[in-house]
């Protein structure tokens, strides 16, 4: 029997509440007159940034438009280390042939940088010149909605490992990859 469930975001209230007040008690270092972005993100994007988070980013908004994408968790179990619970996207194009595509999202960061091309990826076109895809993309293991290890040496090859089972878990035994930066 399978362990893959469907998967919904739902971050509780309270977290987000928790999360307002924390920017509301922020406080901000100086900055270097004309710093600029040699010395990390200049002070006052970092503040537009945290105020806009604070009091104008509908979080629920956020989650109910992202909850309209087909994801799933499953528990994948590296060599040598505890069994992972791996959230991912998967949505299978209706085109007969498409390639399973095991798209990775960049470090750090998460599944929805991709989310504007997932449909043409999937819908394809005439098929060698524009092929159509079966696309996974995952939340990297310790990103998004993945959980993360709590074992040292968790690195390269079982990052790679772990995908390689969940493509396998979900009848890809062979497939291609994009990888982000």
């Amino acid at each position: 029997m399978s362990d893959i469930k469907p998967y919904k975001i739902q971050v509780v209230e309270s977290q987000i509440k928790d999360l307002k007040t924390r920017l509301s008690l922020a406080k901000f270092p100086d900055e270097l007159d004309g710093a600029g972005w040699d010395m990390g993100a200049p002070l006052a994007d970092v503040k537009r940034l945290s105020k806009y988070w604070e009091e104008s980013y509908d979080w629920k908004k956020a989650e109910e438009e992202l909850n309209q994408i087909p994801q799933f968790v499953t528990n994948i179990q590296c060599d040598d280390f505890k069994p992972l619970a791996i959230h991912f996207v998967h949505i299978r194009s209706n085109v007969k042939g498409a390639i399973p595509l095991l798209w990775i999202h960049g470090w750090p960061g998460h599944f929805h940088e991709g989310v504007k091309i997932f449909k043409p990826l999937t819908e394809g076109g005439d098929g060698v010149e524009t092929p159509a895809f079966d696309l996974v993309a995952p939340s990297l293991p310790n990103f998004g909605f993945s959980e993360g290890t709590q074992e040292r040496g968790f690195a390269l090859a079982q990052y790679a490992e772990t995908l390689n089972k969940l493509m396998l878990k979900l009848g890809y035994n062979e497939y291609v990859t994009q990888g982000g930066k």
